[in-house]
């Protein structure tokens, strides 16, 4: 009974390798970066916001407060960054894949890239063009992001035009 027991979890276990079946799980560690894009038709990042520790390991937001504008930057604590991580694991957006395009061939309009990383040495890495996931993963990160960073301060000045 043992011998045939361990050949049917052998074969199952095969079977599963052959069919390529992965189960994206949320990574074990804290969140150490956090990371959004999002560009539009004009060159440069429509939105950009970024949350990772500083040389002296003090967590810190850079982010724009509107479109194509200048970066503000703020210092953030563990549990904000606890916040993002609670985010990312009650959207699933562990289970993100690689990469979202429209079937149909689209040849103006948006992209998006979102990327975390976390102390385990795990990370999450997923972009598109013109498609997204599904659930709000992305609108709540930018959301909390664009909230934290109102009362930052102004790092990089727009360019001026002449």
């Amino acid at each position: 009974m043992m011998k045939v027991r361990s050949l049917f979890l052998c074969l199952f276990g095969g079977l599963l390798g052959l069919v390529g079946c992965t189960v994206k799980r949320m990574p074990e560690g804290s969140l150490v970066r956090v990371e959004l894009t999002r560009s539009g038709t004009m060159a440069g990042y429509e939105w950009y916001g970024c949350a990772e520790p500083d040389s002296t390991g003090v967590f810190v937001l850079r982010a724009m407060k509107e479109s194509y504008g200048p970066l503000f930057q703020k210092q953030l604590s563990h549990e904000t960054m606890n916040q993002f991580r609670q985010i990312i694991e009650d959207e699933k957006m562990f289970k993100y894949k690689e990469s979202y395009r429209p079937k149909m061939e689209v040849l103006d309009g948006w992209g998006w890239s979102f990327r975390a990383k976390f102390s385990d040495g795990s990370s999450i890495s997923s972009h598109g063009s013109n498609a997204s996931p599904k659930g709000d993963g992305l609108a709540r990160i930018q959301g909390l992001m664009a909230e934290l960073i109102q009362d930052g301060i102004q790092v990089e000045f727009p360019e001026e035009e002449n």
